[in-house]
């Protein structure tokens, strides 16, 4: 559960902010549980929009041991 998400939720519904960012009611909760997250632009406006750093919003999305457990896939090119 992202915590600090549904803390600046505050008084408005899911279904509220679903419409600010074109979403369902369901998919917003999807957003808060964790299940599935917002795009970028998303993200950065809520960053906005509530006044809470994208990090404590999306703890998961920037956590580094998180980024260490599934490292990104090297593409062509990369040096080993």
């Amino acid at each position: 559960m992202r915590e600090k998400l549904i803390k600046a939720r505050g008084e408005r519904s899911q279904k509220q902010l679903g419409e600010r960012y074109g979403v369902t009611q369901q998919s917003y909760c999807s957003w808060e549980s964790g299940r599935t997250s917002p795009p970028h632009w998303v993200i950065e406006d809520m960053e906005y929009y509530f006044g809470v750093p994208k990090k404590e919003l999306f703890p998961d999305l920037f956590n580094s041991k998180m980024l260490l457990k599934y490292p990104r896939k090297r593409a062509k090119g990369d040096i080993a």
